[in-house]
């Protein structure tokens, strides 16, 4: 564990002066907020697995006769949504910053735990990282892989997010593959919107893929020419004779993939959720320890009315049989 002010105190050395300095004098980094949550649909739970089934009834009209004819078949497909439980475990010594120029942020009381560095990290980083973590690395890019008792895993490695899914549930409809453009972007777009269900495109279909596409998306809009616009700020995400729009996720960042659902069918489920925003302080001796541990899982209500340009995952072959 390396001394929390290592870098402070090799630029300013190892004592404190009192020059004014404050918690203003201490910036971050751009952090993601939780955009994947606010445009799905949040489940709580209590319960480690999300189940549901699609229930389907064939034809049943026909023409009349006084002979009974029943006609018809119901059915129930299941499908789950499995939720990870997931935990953050963070240990710091606070003395560490009381010999330098972070000294404001110290404390003459001997409960560790009520020094102004604790609150600090709590609230401005450990808080703030957690949101940051989930978007930028699990909820869209994550697959989980087996824990490795005594060693912390990559976020990236802890749950399955929502690529898995699009490669690995069966029904999910497949677009035609395509290699974005940012100077054809929205037609190329649309001509994907006119592969979907005809009976869905009339519905509020979200259009999901990164803000690089999102931007491009509408700054192509925008060059079209037959808009009657006075600012870019006319220019909105909405598809031309469609109730769709185009939504810009940062957990797909990195990717060209595009995936279009209902935001109802878009699901988030939480377990334990209010855990994401506090966290448990406890000290031993002079070592100040925060943790906090709650259950997430992502996944599609309905995988049928999912379409997206992300391919299936290939099988695994069959292992060859023994000779």
């Amino acid at each position: 564990m390396a001394n929390l002010a290592t870098q402070i105190i090799d630029q300013w050395g190892n004592y404190y002066i009192d020059g004014g300095q404050n918690e203003r004098d201490l910036n971050r980094l751009l952090l993601f907020d939780n955009t994947f949550a606010k445009n799905a649909t949040t489940v709580p739970t209590q319960n480690q697995v999300i189940k549901m089934a699609l229930a389907t009834l064939t034809e049943i009209i026909q023409g009349f006769q006084n002979k009974w004819t029943p006609k018809g078949t119901v059915d129930f497909e299941p499908n789950e949504i499995i939720l990870t439980k997931l935990k953050v475990d963070y240990e710091f010594y606070p003395d560490d910053v009381e010999e330098s120029w972070l000294g404001f942020l110290a404390s003459n009381n001997l409960d560790r735990k009520t020094w102004p560095i604790v609150r600090w990290i709590a609230e401005k980083l450990f808080i703030p990282q957690i949101v940051d973590d989930l978007e930028r690395n699990a909820l869209y890019k994550g697959v989980k892989q087996p824990i490795t008792v005594g060693t912390a895993s990559t976020t990236a490695a802890s749950m399955n997010g929502l690529k898995y899914y699009l490669q690995n549930k069966t029904g999910i409809n497949r677009l035609t593959p395509i290699a974005l453009d940012a100077s054809v972007i929205y037609d190329q777009i649309e001509k994907l919107y006119e592969e979907i269900q005809e009976e869905y495109q009339s519905l509020n279909m979200g259009i999901y893929l990164a803000p690089k596409w999102y931007r491009a998306f509408l700054k192509d809009k925008r060059t079209l020419g037959y808009y009657q616009i006075t600012k870019p700020g006319e220019i909105n995400s909405s598809l031309d004779f469609s109730p769709a729009n185009v939504i810009g996720m940062p957990s797909m960042i990195g990717t060209d993939d595009i995936f279009i659902t209902h935001k109802s069918n878009l699901i988030y489920g939480v377990k334990k959720s209010e855990n994401q925003s506090r966290v448990q302080i406890e000290n031993i001796d002079r070592l100040v320890k925060l943790y906090t541990d709650f259950f997430l899982g992502v996944g599609f209500a309905i995988n049928q009315a999912v379409w997206t340009t992300v391919p299936a995952a290939v099988p695994e072959p069959e292992p060859e049989p023994e000779p």
